[in-house]
């Protein structure tokens, strides 16, 4: 089995919060590649370093575990293969079977799997199975040297990204690996984005998040204090702290976050 890889990160979904200079981020929904996130790397407004390519794929939207699976059983073909990801300046670790891929899968939190549909012991459908049940959501591009309609439909409507068959070109392998990374860096930004939101909106004590939803609605800071029988000046102490918890320097910046927050429990 030819490995060319990258040192992993913990399992785990990490949230980097830092704070940061008001001059220096911007606080839109909006990221580079279009989603909505908050506190991403691609939103500081100084940004330079990274910038080398086209969102998601430019290398500031690299997470620190990610890799690209090669689950191919006929060996020369996967070391092929591998070395083919690793010229397009992915991680790739080559797997011989399914076991092999299960033992490494649960370390890395974005990348793509290139999976042989036909594999010794389980094959790829029982992969993919797999993985729906167990909640892993990397992409899957399927490999295959029969073209049966029936299997891959069925593989494309239980959430395989692509179907190459076998031979295929270095372009569309290229496009394909391409797509998938970038797809499953996007879910990544996003569920880190969301992880963020929770842990600032989590910081916020039960009035804070009063007046933080007051806000959200634009209530100005009279009402709010009419509405909760204070001072002007109290509310304006519980804004200062509801700002430079939620590291935000504006009202429509509160908004967003509790709007985003507003299905889950620290908003309810």
């Amino acid at each position: 089995m030819k490995t060319v890889m990258r040192r992993p990160a913990d399992a785990e979904i990490e949230v980097r919060r830092e704070m940061p200079a008001s001059s220096k981020w911007s606080l839109g929904e909006a990221t580079r590649c279009g989603q909505q996130g908050y506190l991403r790397p691609c939103q500081r407004q100084d940004c330079s370093a990274g910038l080398d390519g086209t969102y998601p794929l430019a290398s500031i939207c690299q997470s620190d575990s990610e890799l690209v699976f090669v689950v191919e059983d006929d060996e020369a073909l996967r070391e092929n293969l591998v070395e083919l990801v690793d010229a397009l300046g992915y991680p790739a670790q080559g797997c011989g079977n399914a076991s092999e891929l299960f033992t490494a899968l649960h370390k890395y939190k974005t990348g793509c799997i290139l999976l042989d549909i036909r594999l010794p012991g389980q094959d790829g459908v029982a992969v993919q199975k797999w993985m729906n049940q167990s909640g892993v959501v990397l992409p899957i591009v399927f490999i295959s040297g029969v073209q049966d309609v029936a299997t891959v439909v069925h593989c494309m409507k239980a959430g395989a990204f692509e179907f190459l068959q076998k031979p295929f070109g270095e372009m569309a392998l290229r496009n394909a690996i391409n797509s998938a990374v970038g797809q499953s860096r996007k879910d990544f930004c996003r569920l880190q984005s969301e992880a963020m939101v929770q842990e600032m909106v989590a910081l916020l004590t039960p009035t804070e998040l009063y007046v933080a939803k007051m806000i959200s609605r634009g209530y100005p800071t009279k009402l709010i204090a009419a509405e909760m029988g204070r001072s002007e000046n109290t509310v304006k102490i519980h804004r200062h702290r509801i700002f430079n918890k939620l590291m935000v320097n504006s009202a429509a910046s509160v908004a967003n976050i509790i709007r985003h927050a507003s299905n889950r429990k620290f908003a309810t």
